[in-house]
């Protein structure tokens, strides 16, 4: 067999398991359209870093073409029935809150959009949702019956005034203890809850769910794993490819 031969015989054994990789991250889903219509099939869910602004949807895996659904086209969609999306106009700060790049003032800079904001938690009192973007993860609280999603506040900058002291600016957890009055959640362990949190999901999850009167076991539901196969898959062809191509050059042969 010639060096060619072998060699795209070789890429053609590593891609195969890749394409099959890819087709095992579509997970069962639904999708709902602007006009409310429920179409069942697959989502392919790869793990997001940050909210998607579309999706890929199959009615079937076997399906050769998939079918790209965005803002203007559906108003939700849910994965394996534990991640969902649900598409909101709304407004999204923009003041970092990376510890490594704050600003000397607070910024209340904001912008309105159109987003698919990931539901956190669904209650019968409050929804908890997310929206990451390149900038930072924001959470959002809705409260029954419409549950508009609304901003949980948090700034942290530096202080001009006081020799750059950082400045943290917890009005979420007023926000939130404001919730737990008005729906009759507040007790000492809640008040102590509220002393120790943080603004990141496993703490805004717990509050919610105790206003809600979720228990811990259903707090504690799973989430769909982010795979990270399909990557490791990539990286292995590509280092395949160079070794083989190191070969063939030695030999006198060369695929480039």
């Amino acid at each position: 067999m010639k060096p060619l031969t072998r060699l795209l015989s070789l890429i053609a054994f590593f891609l195969i398991p890749i394409f099959a990789i890819a087709q095992i991250n579509y997970k069962p889903g639904y999708v709902v359209t602007i006009k409310g219509d429920t179409i069942k099939g697959f989502i392919y869910y790869p793990g997001w870093d940050k909210n998607p602004k579309a999706i890929s949807f199959k009615r079937d895996t076997d399906d050769v073409q998939s079918q790209k659904y965005g803002l203007n086209d559906i108003q939700y969609f849910n994965i394996d029935g534990r991640l969902s999306f649900q598409r909101n106009v709304c407004r999204i700060s923009m003041n970092d809150i990376n510890i490594d790049h704050l600003a000397y003032e607070r910024d209340s800079s904001y912008r309105v959009d159109t987003v698919f904001l990931q539901i956190l938690q669904r209650g019968k009192n409050l929804t908890l949702y997310s929206y990451s973007d390149n900038l930072k993860t924001r959470y959002y609280i809705g409260e029954t019956p419409a549950f508009i999603p609304v901003e949980l506040e948090y700034q942290i900058y530096k202080d001009q005034v006081n020799a750059g002291e950082t400045v943290h600016e917890n009005t979420y957890q007023k926000q939130l203890f404001a919730l737990a009055v008005k729906y009759q959640a507040l007790d000492d362990k809640l008040s102590r809850t509220f002393e120790h949190s943080d603004y990141w999901e496993p703490d805004l999850v717990n509050i919610t769910g105790i206003i809600n009167g979720i228990s811990d076991k259903e707090v504690l539901k799973k989430g769909l794993s982010h795979p990270s196969t399909l990557k490791k898959a990539a990286l292995i062809v590509v280092g395949v490819f160079v070794v083989i191509e190191f070969i063939l050059e030695r030999s006198g042969n060369s695929l480039l």
